[in-house]
């Protein structure tokens, strides 16, 4: 009985080493690539983006994106960088954040701010909407709808 109890103690430090690997590797890495599609109330016509984040410190991430249109009577890009902080807690399925940051779009620069909803861990979709002041006093709107990979 002895040497019974002694192996499931022994086994017991494995299993819960095992668990806690397979929980690490289902949270979200440090970096996030993502890619999608953009569109919204401004004159150009709906596009994609590709975009990369990066935690810095607890919840505060930076991040960059490349907006690209291709359209009959447009054809540019849009780049956007900024800082988001995380609302929520890294592990929980759904997260939402808060974004702010600069648009440079073919010589404009204006700032933005934002909202994004995370669903998923090490992968899965995310939704952003940024709002911005335009050249010739317009406001923009655009929604991003795209999916990520964490690593």
């Amino acid at each position: 009985m002895r040497t019974l109890l002694a192996a499931c103690l022994a086994l017991l430090p494995s299993q819960v080493q095992a668990q806690g690997t397979d929980e690490a590797r289902e949270m979200p890495g440090r970096f996030v690539l993502e890619a999608g599609i953009v569109g919204g109330n401004s004159v150009a016509c709906p596009g994609h983006y590709v975009g990369l984040s990066g935690r810095v410190a607890g919840p505060v991430s930076l991040y960059g994106m490349v907006e690209n249109y291709r359209c009959a009577d447009l054809a540019g890009s849009a780049n956007r960088i900024g800082a988001s902080v995380l609302l929520g807690r890294s592990r929980w399925l759904v997260r939402p954040a808060l974004r702010a940051g600069i648009e440079y779009d073919g010589g404009d620069v204006s700032p933005t701010a934002g909202a994004s909803l995370t669903v998923g861990r090490r992968y899965g979709a995310r939704f952003v909407l940024h709002v911005g002041d335009g050249s010739g006093d317009t406001n923009i709107v655009l929604f991003q709808m795209g999916g990520y990979i964490s690593f």
